[in-house]
């Protein structure tokens, strides 16, 4: 009976993690956008998802013709272009109508403090992307008071690792500008601050993934992750080609984010509590499995 129950279970979840082809939207900049004034909707189409920004001088399209191609998570950023502002520490702001997960394709200067925020409940002047962008103009302006936000846990691929950022680290300390996807779970009708202090965010593309509650888009994948389970402390993990890993809870919410090979095949779990979690290979070669964290 147990065994029966955790079937159905497991393939609840499994089907909360699976995104339906018409459940998502994706936007790329082409350079040539008009000037968007703070608090104004940024148009990107994508059904469920506001997008505004905080720079009271607006932002507007620019063209960058050295922009390398960045793949992650199925989409293949190729346009050289980006949204800019001119404010140091402006911010983009997002709000999904829906769980699910939001992508998001940049160009970021070295030594700038990161901010990926969740607003709070508690932070004043957050009934709308409107009042919120009118009143905070800088993330610093939100982040210096802790209860007016939550972190959550992103993962980008110039350091293949997740993490959180509250403006006090950069994503990268030296070096020339570096072009990336940062990549994290979103809850419905919450708002996500996103930007960078001592430079202006550059934002190139957005990728919104809806969690779906039909279908299940894992049950032709062929093979079979190897790793200690239960596990304390660590996940080691046996593969013969590299893979995207990612450990969500039963909700749906992703922990932790890595690139896993044979050369580099462990998880740190130690920051999560015991409980039941489900990896899943972000490229859908590897079936979703259950983990027992100890």
């Amino acid at each position: 009976m147990k065994k029966n129950y955790f079937k159905c279970y497991l393939f609840v979840f499994m089907c909360f993690l699976g995104v339906s082809a018409n459940a998502q939207g994706t936007w790329s900049a082409v350079g040539t956008e008009s000037l968007v004034a703070a608090g104004a909707s940024v148009d990107t189409q994508i059904t469920g998802l506001s997008v505004s920004h905080s720079d009271g001088a607006g932002v507007t399209g620019k063209t960058d013709s050295g922009a390398p191609s960045v793949s992650y998570n199925g989409v293949s950023w190729t346009n050289a272009s980006y949204l800019q502002g001119s404010t140091n520490g402006m911010y983009f702001v997002f709000q999904p109508t829906a769980n699910g997960t939001l992508d998001l394709s940049i160009k970021m200067g070295s030594a700038k403090r990161t901010f990926v925020l969740e607003i709070s409940s508690e932070c004043p002047n957050s009934s709308s992307l409107a009042t919120l962008t009118s009143s905070y103009t800088t993330g610093a302006s939100i982040y210096g008071t802790a209860s007016y936000f939550s972190t959550p846990s992103v993962y980008d691929t110039y350091n293949n690792s997740t993490t959180t950022w509250n403006g006090t680290a950069a994503i990268q300390s030296t070096g020339s500008n570096q072009y990336l996807v940062m990549s994290f779970a979103v809850n419905a009708n919450k708002m996500y601050v996103v930007g960078c202090d001592g430079s202006k965010l550059m934002l190139r593309g957005v990728l919104y993934k809806l969690a779906s509650t039909t279908g299940n888009q894992y049950v032709t994948d062929k093979d079979t992750f190897t790793f200690n389970n239960p596990a304390k402390g660590n996940v080691l993990f046996q593969i013969n080609e590299p893979a995207q890993v990612a450990i969500f809870n039963t909700v749906g919410a992703l922990k932790i984010q890595k690139e896993i090979s044979s050369a580099d095949n462990t998880i740190d779990i130690s920051a999560l509590a015991p409980g039941i979690y489900f990896v899943k290979d972000m490229n859908h070669k590897y079936k979703t499995q259950k983990l027992i964290i100890e």
